[in-house]
C-alpha cells in the first residue's frame, strides 16, 4: 500500500549500495583475474581492450547513476512536500499541524480611541437545531458530518464553559434557542438565560464572540475532531487573553508593504492581497506578528460592521478571500517556514477564516507546482483555490467585486484606480498596508505611533472638510506628489467636495 515514489526512494538508496559493492567485487575480479571473471568471461587476456575499458566504465557509472536517482527522488519528494504545504495555505483542513507552541505576538499598549485595545462588541449568534442543516451546507460537510455537527458544537460549548478561563470571557450557549431565526439562518440573542447572572460579569470583550459559527469554524479546521477542536479554541482564548486585545501590525511589516487589505469583495468579505514579488526572507517572529495584525484588522472590520447593525447575511461565517499576485515573483519569494506559520495560524488560531484564494498571473514554475500538489488535497481544497490566468484576472476580479470594480482595482489589475504603492513608494498607512486595514488597527487602537502624525490635526486645515475617504486619498497624493504634478487635479476636487 505504500506509494510507488515512496517505496523507490527508500529502497534506492538500498539498491545504489548493493549496486555499488557489486560492481566492486566485478573490477576487483577483472583486474586480479579471478575465478569469477574466468568463469563469466573466460579469462580477462580473453576480452580485447575496449571491451575491458567499457566494462571498467559500467561498473563504476552504474553505483553512481543509483544513487543520483535515489538522491533525486528524495530532493523530489522534499519538495513535493512544500508545494503541499504552500497549496494548503487557504484550506488548513487538509492536513495536521504539529508545531510547537509559540509565545504569543507582542502587543504594544498604546491606548486607543476609548482608552483600551478591544473587539467591538458584539452579540453572540445562536444557531436553532433546525438550522444546522444550513449551516452544514455553508461548511460544505458530508451528509455524515452533518448527521454530528449539532451535537459537537453543542459538546464543544459544554466543555468551554467548564473551563474557569473561558468562562470569564465567553457566553454560555442557552439551553434551548428560539426557533424565530433571522434570514442568516441564526438567533441573534443577549438576553437568553444563561445562569447565574454569568453574563453580566463577563469581562470585555478580547476576542470575538466564541459562539455556534467559531465552535463550527474550529471544528472544520480541526478535521471533525472534536477534542482537538475544544483544545484549539481553550488555547485561542489563552492566547487573546495573555495579548490583551488585538495584535498591533509591526515597523517592519508595514515596509515591506508586501499584504495590503484595500476592499470588501461584493459578498462582504474582506480581500487580502499578498504580493508575492515583495516578501523576503527574514524574522518568523515579525511575519506571524504581522500576519496575525492582518487578520485582526479583517476580524476588527467586520465585528465593526456587526455593531453597526449589518447583517452580513453574504458572509455568515467571517470569511475573507486572498488574491496572491505570483508576477515577478521567483523562488527567492517563497519560504517554507513562513507557509508553515501561515498554516499553523490557519488551523489554530483563525481557524477556516479564508473562503477562497484566487493565484493571479501564475507562471510555469506556480502552474507546474499547483499539478504536482493538486492530486493530495482534498476535493473541497482544490475547489477553494483558483489559478486565474493573465488574460482573466480583469474580469474574474470584476465580477468578485461587483458594480464599480474598475475605480477599485489598480491598473495592474485591469482598473483605473491608482496604482498600489511599492515598498519603497508607500508612506501612509493606507499605502503599507491597505484602506481597510488602516481604518480597522485605529478603530481598535492598534495602529502605529506614526500614523497619529498624518492625520489632520487642525480642523480649519484645507482637506479636514472632506470625506475620510477623501482625506485619506488627498494626504497620500499630496505627500507623493509634492504639490507639483497633481496639484490642480487635487485642488479640483478639493474645491468640489467642499461645495
Amino acid at each position: 500500500r505504500t506509494p510507488p515514489d515512496v517505496t523507490a526512494m527508500r529502497l534506492g538508496p538500498a539498491s545504489g549500495a548493493v549496486a555499488a559493492l557489486a560492481s566492486a567485487a566485478l573490477v576487483a575480479e577483472l583486474s586480479a583475474g579471478g575465478g569469477a571473471a574466468a568463469m563469466f568471461f573466460e579469462g580477462r587476456q580473453a576480452l580485447p581492450l575496449p571491451d575491458r575499458l567499457a566494462l571498467y566504465i559500467a561498473a563504476l557509472v552504474l553505483p553512481l547513476a543509483l544513487a543520483t536517482a535515489a538522491w533525486s527522488l528524495r530532493r523530489g519528494r522534499q519538495r513535493q512536500d512544500g508545494k503541499s504545504a504552500v497549496a494548503a495555505v487557504s484550506e488548513p483542513c487538509t492536513g495536521t499541524v504539529a508545531g510547537q507552541s509559540r509565545a504569543g505576538s507582542s502587543c504594544s499598549s498604546r491606548p486607543s480611541p476609548v482608552g483600551r485595545r478591544l473587539f467591538p462588541g458584539t452579540s453572540s449568534r445562536w444557531v436553532a437545531n433546525s438550522q444546522f442543516g444550513r449551516l452544514a451546507q455553508l461548511l460544505s460537510l458530508t451528509e455524515a458530518e452533518a448527521s454530528c455537527l449539532e451535537h459537537r458544537v453543542k459538546a464543544i460549548h459544554a466543555a468551554l464553559w467548564e473551563d474557569q478561563g473561558c468562562r470569564r470571557c465567553m457566553e454560555a450557549r442557552p439551553s434551548s434557542v428560539g426557533e424565530s431565526e433571522t434570514s442568516g439562518g441564526s438567533s441573534s440573542s443577549s438576553s437568553s438565560s444563561f445562569g447565574s447572572g454569568s453574563n453580566e460579569a463577563r469581562e470585555a470583550q478580547l476576542h470575538e464572540p466564541i459562539d455556534d459559527y467559531v465552535v463550527a469554524r474550529f471544528l472544520l479546521a480541526a478535521k471533525n475532531d472534536q477534542t482537538r477542536a475544544t483544545t484549539n479554541l481553550k488555547n485561542y482564548v489563552a492566547w487573546r487573553q495573555g495579548l490583551p486585545g488585538v495584535v498591533s501590525p509591526p515597523d517592519g511589516w508595514l515596509n515591506s508593504a508586501a499584504i495590503l487589505l484595500p476592499f470588501e469583495d461584493r459578498y462582504g468579505r474582506p480581500v487580502v492581497v499578498i504580493r508575492a514579488r515583495f516578501l523576503s526572507s527574514g524574522d518568523s517572529d515579525l511575519f506571524e506578528q504581522g500576519f496575525c495584525a492582518t487578520l485582526d484588522a479583517v476580524i476588527g472590520h467586520l465585528l465593526s460592521r456587526r455593531a453597526r447593525g449589518d447583517a452580513l447575511e453574504n458572509n455568515p461565517l467571517d470569511q475573507y478571500i486572498v488574491w496572491i499576485d505570483t508576477s515577478g515573483a521567483g523562488m527567492q519569494n517563497f519560504f517554507l517556514p513562513f507557509v508553515k506559520t501561515m498554516q499553523r495560524l490557519a488551523t489554530m488560531r483563525y481557524a477556516e477564516r479564508a473562503a477562497k484564494m484566487y493565484v493571479l498571473f501564475p507562471g510555469v514554475f506556480v502552474r507546474g507546482l499547483w499539478r504536482t500538489v493538486k492530486g493530495l488535497l482534498l476535493e473541497r481544497t482544490q475547489k477553494n483555490i483558483q489559478m486565474v490566468a493573465e488574460g482573466e484576472v480583469p474580469r474574474v476580479l470584476r465580477d468578485l467585486l461587483g458594480p464599480g470594480a474598475q475605480d477599485w482595482l489598480p491598473p495592474e489589475l485591469g482598473g483605473v484606480a491608482r496604482p498600489w504603492p511599492s515598498p519603497d513608494e508607500a508612506l501612509t498607512l493606507e499605502d503599507k498596508a491597505g484602506t481597510l486595514a488602516a481604518n480597522a488597527w485605529r478603530l481598535l487602537g492598534a495602529a502605529p505611533s506614526w500614523d497619529a502624525a498624518l492625520q489632520p490635526q487642525d480642523p480649519a486645515s484645507a482637506i479636514s472638510g472632506l470625506a475620510p475617504e477623501g482625506r485619506a486619498a488627498a494626504r497620500s497624493r499630496a505627500a507623493r506628489n509634492g504639490h507639483c504634478t497633481k496639484c490642480w487635479d487635487w485642488l479640483a476636487h478639493l474645491l468640489q467636495m467642499r461645495v
